[in-house]
């Protein structure tokens, strides 16, 4: 019994022993998805397409990388690509609509993909391009729609190659970006923040709900701005957005006239800078709807004619303008003038502002916005002063209407101690040809202690 007992106990050790000194290895993943032969370029296919949807008839093959992912929840159903940039090329980029989530998992940042064209709809939406299966809306009009869960990864296939997005990422300024040829491309835009109506909201709010996502703007120095859209569905819809400044990288996108910024996941926001507070700001917010201008420190004066600049707010915001409609001089002058403003212990001053028109006719020196900058203004006499005409983006008849669009940065720096801002409307009643608005919002100075 006993002999048995040992015979059991050392067959149990060997075992033991045996099984110890054979671990299993673990296999290794091999990507074996084969490199498919590229013929056409986005270029191209960019090229052959148009605002309405149209069939690719041929065996074509071209190649791109993710630039997206649906895994935090603010892209839904749709995989956006582009093209690595080249010293001679931009990178161009599309988005391919796809009946089917969680495509994160197959199709990952960077994971070069090759697009199969045969068959599929291309089209131009809002001048981006989209490539998909035809969809016929109600109203029996031809549009891009979702490829089917089952035939989507025959037209897109991913390759074993993916690349850093660091390869594929573009530095732009606002400026830069709000441009057709950035869309459906990732870019970072870099010293931006969210303007003060975001500040304490969170990414996504029921408040400010439009088509089922929040949209916030982002500003940098010189004024400009755009949109940061954020779906109800993104995982960190409930956090707060930051308070600093800092850096935002994401998709670029379009929907009618309006550019947005759509980022992957909370990670393409880093804010930890101080925030860029003017010295000087007027939003206009506190002003009275359609009367003549008038708030502490500023000068409404009229230099020929009658008409003054009015307060206005339209669709909430607030905002001063100029508008030759109901006037029949043969030539209106009207100045809008800022309190004294004083300089002393800023260095490398900048201006900016918001300027929009609307009704305008025709692009004319006779009807236009003017900014000037005077040191000896008195407050009250327009004609005594000396003033100086700044440089600055103001908005023409190419420009939509009441679309708010930046100046630009303006520099100040040769200027010190106390000055004063002018904006001269210059137009005619009586030749309404020449009729039409200009509005202006949004005034701040920054400066270095």
């Amino acid at each position: 019994m006993k002999n048995t007992f040992l015979k059991v106990f050392f067959g149990i050790v060997l075992i033991v022993t045996i099984s110890c000194s054979n671990e299993t290895e673990t296999p290794k993943l091999v990507c074996t998805q084969p490199d498919l032969t590229v013929n056409k370029t986005v270029e191209k296919v960019y090229e052959l397409s148009s605002n309405t949807a149209k069939q690719y008839l041929y065996d074509d093959i071209m190649e791109a990388y993710v630039i997206s992912s649906d895994e935090e929840g603010n892209f839904f159903k749709t995989i956006y690509l582009q093209t690595k940039a080249t010293d001679k090329l931009l990178a161009i980029g599309f988005s391919v609509p796809v009946d089917a989530s969680n495509t994160y998992i197959d199709y990952r940042l960077g994971n070069k993909v090759y697009v199969k064209l045969k068959s599929q709809f291309t089209d131009l939406y809002y001048g981006g391009l989209r490539i998909g299966s035809l969809y016929v809306s109600n109203a029996g009009d031809p549009t891009i729609g979702r490829i089917s869960q089952n035939e989507y990864k025959n037209v897109l296939n991913a390759s074993c190659t993916i690349i850093d997005e660091n390869q594929l990422v573009e530095s732009l300024s606002i400026e830069e970006a709000l441009n057709d040829s950035k869309l459906n491309t990732l870019i970072e835009l870099n010293d931006v923040e969210f303007t003060e109506a975001a500040l304490g909201r969170h990414y996504f709010e029921e408040s400010n709900n439009v088509g089922g996502s929040t949209n916030w703007n982002l500003r940098d120095k010189t004024g400009n701005q755009i949109i940061l859209r954020t779906s109800s569905y993104a995982k960190f819809a409930d956090h707060f957005v930051p308070e600093g400044s800092g850096k935002v990288r994401g998709i670029i996108t379009k929907f009618g006239s309006d550019y947005q910024l759509m980022i992957r996941s909370e990670n393409d926001v880093e804010m930890n800078g101080k925030r860029n507070t003017p010295f000087f700001a007027e939003d206009f917010q506190s002003v009275k709807n359609n009367v003549n201008f008038a708030l502490p420190g500023w000068s409404n004066i009229v230099e020929k004619a009658t008409k003054l600049w009015k307060s206005m707010l339209y669709s909430g915001n607030g905002y001063a303008e100029f508008n030759t409609t109901s006037t029949t001089a043969a030539e209106n002058v009207a100045w809008l003038i800022t309190p004294k403003i004083n300089l002393t212990g800023y260095k490398n001053a900048v201006l900016s502002f918001r300027s929009a028109q609307h009704d305008l006719k025709v692009d004319s020196s006779l009807n236009t916005l003017e900014i000037y900058v005077s040191t000896n203004f008195d407050g009250s006499n327009v004609t005594k002063a000396k003033w100086t005409k700044l440089e600055a983006k103001v908005p023409s008849l190419s420009n939509p209407s009441r679309e708010f669009m930046s100046s630009g940065g303006i520099d100040l720096s040769a200027y010190t101690g106390n000055i004063y801002i002018g904006f001269k409307y210059i137009g005619s009643g009586k030749d309404k040809t020449l009729n039409g608005a200009f509005m202006v919002d949004d005034i701040k100075i920054f400066g270095e202690k």
